[in-house]
């Protein structure tokens, strides 16, 4: 049962079937109201996706300036260790090199005490 008609192709009063009979309140038809509200529903989906996506890039751009940190951290330990281990290794090749630069070996030690009196 209705108890509208149709003006100019929209519906002007009430309808039976309701709104998705065709009609609705307001004399617009459902289908020009969905399609606003797809568009709609479509331009919020995308820009949650794109606010999620610069969160993740933002996230993983600090992660990887964190790694990258760590890596330098790493590296420059471990060219520490192989210098001690090359040093531990060939102690010899130690010796040649600081009596090649000059460096005096076979030298006694001394203790000096300053101020005390004997």
């Amino acid at each position: 049962m209705e108890w509208g008609r149709e003006l100019g192709g929209a519906w002007v009063g009430r309808s039976a079937a309701g709104l998705l009979a065709g009609a609705s309140r307001a004399g617009v038809r459902v289908g020009v109201v969905l399609r606003y509200f797809t568009f709609a529903m479509l331009l919020v989906a995308s820009l949650m996706f794109y606010v999620w996506s610069r969160v993740d890039v933002r996230a993983s751009a600090a992660e990887l300036d964190r790694v990258n940190t760590q890596l330098a951290t790493r590296q420059a330990e471990q060219e520490r260790l192989r210098l001690e281990l090359a040093t531990r290794q060939d102690l010899a090749r130690l010796g040649q090199v600081g009596a090649a630069m000059g460096l005096v070996s076979d030298v006694q030690v001394r203790t000096v005490t300053i101020g005390v009196a004997q």
